[in-house]
């Protein structure tokens, strides 16, 4: 076993280790012992012992590369104007009696049980390198506005939510989460939870909430969190990954990326309000509405109907709208993919989703049904040649330099596996996003299942849209959804 191999071993097994001038002290689960690891503390001693003796925030546990999935974000966030459109803000408003102990252990727990939350991100010449930290706590930060009104108390909360969304994370020097919790009044407090994009997606958000709520459970009743058995790591995954795709393999897949996508185009030319400046600001704002239950129901039945998904059905309704609006029957939208395979990952705590570029030629379909079967073949064969959307990139040609496009890309997610829901003791609890108020020089449009209908929004560039005129294009959207799910057998000219 190599020192990084013991290191990883170590972490990944809850093997305590402490030194103490010339002597090594291990404390290990039994199912963590065996002569293995004794042969290899014996070994690695003296490694060990200057390991423990550095400051704790410089222990690196182990290293990977990153996956591909890491390294686009990175990159992509790298190039960005606004980095910051890269920051996923969550607010938990927790009434209640809270146990603020309880909740900084399970905060802490998190930190020291997931990789991804102790990782800097190193670029040495043309490679990333995810270095992994040891622990070392850090006390939850508190904010006490209780002795406030409570209006200006609520002004104050808003406006530090924002101060602590807002700032740009230093991937290579601090660990790509952030929190703090803000005291309102004696029974009502906000979580702010900030991650990086690069540590996490729909899904990763999911089984954090959902081990914080384990953790504070536990922590309550015994002062320590109990999350279980340690789950497969960003490393293990990034490690994994490199031995997935076999030459013919990359080959065949990029040749099928390079027919489906051909020479269609990537940016729609929407009616924007204004042509785009020369220097966008960047400033981004988020335009909410909701798919009633009724309309969703019928969604539902259609795709049953088609032996599609929901997801192929509400892409093709907004397809079909963005066709319409631009003049542009081939439409390509962004829609991530996030589906975790194998199942050993399906809890790991990273970025996995991929974006899939998918596209829909409207006017290649009479009916909204011919429609709906375009967009389910398209999702479902490029999910069959799933590659890093980078690879997928990299192969097309170059756009013109020479032109100045003004058009937008378009993305497009159906967030089935992003659950906000958490139930923590004597608290009522609702999980709100916190917008960063930059965007990504995009258009991004998500649908969220929720109990009944689907909420859903749209996040836009202000330099160049008015709130009016995407509010008139989200209840087009709705309606079409509406009158398409009664009638697909009706010609598109007809909707």
């Amino acid at each position: 076993m190599t020192f990084a191999e013991l290191l990883e071993y170590v972490a990944v097994h809850d093997v305590r280790l402490t030194g103490t001038g010339d002597t090594l002290h291990y404390d290990a689960p039994a199912a963590a012992m065996g002569p293995e690891l004794v042969t290899a503390l014996r070994s690695h001693k003296g490694e060990l012992l200057r390991w423990l003796a550095a400051p704790a925030h410089e222990r690196e546990v182990t290293r990977a590369p990153l996956s591909a999935q890491q390294e686009r974000v990175v990159e992509v966030a790298g190039r960005s104007t606004h980095p910051a459109s890269w920051n996923v803000g969550l607010r938990l408003e927790l009434v209640g009696e809270l146990d603020v102990a309880a909740l900084d252990a399970a905060l802490d727990g998190l930190v020291a049980r997931h990789h991804a939350l102790r990782a800097r991100l190193i670029r040495d010449g043309g490679t990333w390198t995810q270095r992994i930290l040891a622990h070392r706590s850090v006390p939850l930060p508190v904010v006490e506005l209780t002795a406030l009104a409570p209006d200006a108390a609520r002004r104050r909360a808003e406006a530090f939510c924002r101060e602590v969304v807002a700032p740009v994370f230093a991937l290579a020097d601090e660990a790509p989460v952030r929190y703090a919790l803000i005291r309102l009044a004696p029974e009502e407090s906000w979580l702010v939870l900030v991650l990086h994009h690069v540590a996490c997606d729909g899904r990763a958000v999911t089984v954090l909430l959902r081990e914080l709520a384990d953790g504070y459970r536990t922590a309550r009743d015994s002062g320590t969190p109990d999350f279980g058995p340690p789950t497969a790591q960003c490393t293990d995954y990034a490690r994994w990954q490199q031995g997935q795709w076999d030459e013919p393999t990359r080959r065949r897949r990029l040749a099928y990326w390079a027919e489906h996508l051909g020479d269609g185009p990537l940016a729609l030319d929407l009616p924007f309000d204004r042509p785009a400046p020369q220097q966008p600001s960047g400033r981004a704002a988020t335009c909410r509405f909701e798919i009633p239950g009724q309309i969703r129901l019928a969604v539902e039945v259609l795709a049953r109907e088609l032996g599609a998904t929901v997801t192929a059905v509400a892409a093709a309704a907004l397809a079909l709208l963005l066709a319409r609006l631009s003049g542009q029957p081939d439409v390509t939208l962004s829609m991530p993919y996030a589906n975790r395979s194998p199942t050993a990952y399906e809890d790991t705590v990273t970025v996995l989703a991929t974006a899939l570029p998918v596209r829909i030629r409207t006017a290649a379909a009479a009916t909204f049904a011919h429609l709906v079967g375009q967009a389910a073949d398209s999702l479902f064969a490029g999910i069959d040649n799933l590659l890093p959307t980078a690879w997928i990139y990299q192969q097309l040609p170059a756009p013109d330099k020479g032109a100045a496009s003004s058009g937008v890309t378009v993305s497009f997610a159906f967030q089935s596996t992003f659950d906000t829901r958490i139930e923590l003791p004597e608290l009522a609890v609702r999980v709100h996003e916190v917008p960063t108020g930059v965007g990504r020089a995009a258009l991004l449009i998500v649908l969220m299942p929720g109990p009944d209908g689907i909420d859903g929004y749209l996040e836009y560039p202000v330099d160049r849209l008015d709130d009016d005129t995407v509010r008139r294009w989200m209840t087009r959207y709705v309606d079409l959804l509406a009158t398409a799910a009664v009638g697909p057998n009706r010609l598109l000219a007809d909707l």
